[in-house]
């Protein structure tokens, strides 16, 4: 985060826009990456629809699954 927030600079909303989009970007790579490692994390997430439901990204997602298959 904070090296995210020392590399993107801009105190406008073009700025703040980015920083956000890649912290959310961040955040779900830790989730993807916990739940393969974790008993915990997979029960709580154990589809890619629960992760979907959690975070709120399922534009993004379903956009993402278009483009990989």
């Amino acid at each position: 985060m904070f090296l995210i927030s020392s590399t993107v600079h801009g105190s406008d909303e073009h700025g703040r826009l980015l920083r956000r989009t890649l912290m959310r970007y961040v955040n779900l790579t830790s989730l993807l990456i916990f739940r393969s490692v974790s008993t915990a994390v997979y029960k709580r997430f154990p589809t890619m629809d629960h992760v979907v439901e959690a975070e709120r990204i399922g534009n993004k997602l379903k956009s993402f699954e278009k483009q990989s298959s």
